[in-house]
């Protein structure tokens, strides 16, 4: 290996081979005894991987990098990004990141380690392995304890959109409405504009969602409310620009009705799954294609309430 300057230039380059192959690269830089430390870094880097196949030499950052070039969630990467950022992908073992887990989110519940940890490492890596890059990783998701969460129904839907019709709060109603029968997140409905509705066809477009784009259908009801709302706000439907200007609309309803108190994802999502599928008997695959779910394996366990009622299994096995 020797360094060199181009006549008239202050920029060090080097030159070496390797296996055969030449390698001429600038080091962007004028000090030489750094152009000499990434010089011998690279040479290390290629005679490391000529022996030992690339595996040996690819790091995290590499592959996160390739990740994101393929247009994949990059959500919770960050801190990942920061703790494997010298990491050889060939030392990152399914141990590994249950060990980066605990110690990224020390007081954090096992649902977060692995949506926030397990899920995008695993995603990732695999994501390289699939382009030949590396070995798939395996790791033992933690043990997470599901506790029972309230849901949205019919009735407590009708039973709320009735008072806060009664307070004069018909968009808060609506959008009410809108999350529990589309599944819609309560940023999907604020960020909701008239052009993305056609009262006509009973359709409104979620353009920006977490996943994919999608098309919900309107019920009758919901059609009737967003019509009679539609002179209150000239372009956000339902006049919110934030979840927290829902929260405090629905508090308030809720405060003056008596009623349960649901959160927006418990009486929208958590909601809209329970009621086709444990309520309705809808299979999970249209479900999940009506309300946005990729993952049906995570709609059902995370979003599906069961009937604890008696009144099921008389449905079912008591006499017709």
């Amino acid at each position: 290996m020797y360094l060199f300057r181009r006549k008239g230039g202050t920029i060090w380059w080097y030159d070496f081979t390797v296996d055969g192959e030449r390698v001429r690269k600038s080091s962007k830089t004028s000090e030489r005894r750094l152009a000499e430390d990434i010089a011998h870094q690279h040479e290390t880097r290629l005679r490391r991987a000529a022996v030992h196949g690339q595996k040996a030499v690819l790091t995290f950052p590499e592959i996160v990098a390739a990740y994101f070039d393929d247009g994949r969630d990059t959500r919770f990467t960050a801190p990942l990004l920061k703790y494997f950022k010298t990491w050889k992908i060939a030392d990152i073992t399914g141990l590994e990141i249950r060990k980066a887990a605990k110690k990224l989110y020390p007081k954090a519940a096992n649902a977060t380690l692995n949506r926030q940890v397990v899920t995008p490492m695993r995603a990732i890596i695999n994501h390289a392995a699939d382009a030949g890059h590396c070995d798939p990783v395996k790791v033992t998701r933690f043990k997470e304890e599901r506790t029972p969460r309230p849901a949205g129904s019919k009735e407590w839907l009708d039973a709320f959109c009735k008072r806060a019709k009664k307070m004069d709060m018909p968009e808060t109603a609506a959008a009410v409405r809108f999350m529990f029968e589309t599944a819609a997140r309560v940023s999907e409905a604020c960020r909701l504009t008239w052009d993305d509705v056609n009262l006509q066809l009973g359709t409104a477009y979620l353009a920006k969602t977490k996943t994919t784009p999608r098309k919900v259908f309107l019920t009758r009801a919901m059609v009737v409310d967003m019509a009679n709302i539609r002179s209150l706000h000239p372009t956000l439907v339902f006049g919110a620009a934030n979840r927290s200007t829902i929260k405090k609309r629905v508090d308030k309803v809720l405060k003056d009705s008596g009623l349960a108190r649901l959160t927006s994802h418990e009486f929208g999502r958590h909601g809209f799954a329970t009621e086709m599928i444990v309520r309705n008997g809808v299979d999970a695959a249209t479900t999940g294609d009506h309300g946005g779910w990729k993952s049906r394996r995570l709609l059902m366990e995370t979003y599906v309430e069961g009937d604890g009622n008696r009144e099921v299994i008389d449905r079912v096995f008591g006499k017709k």
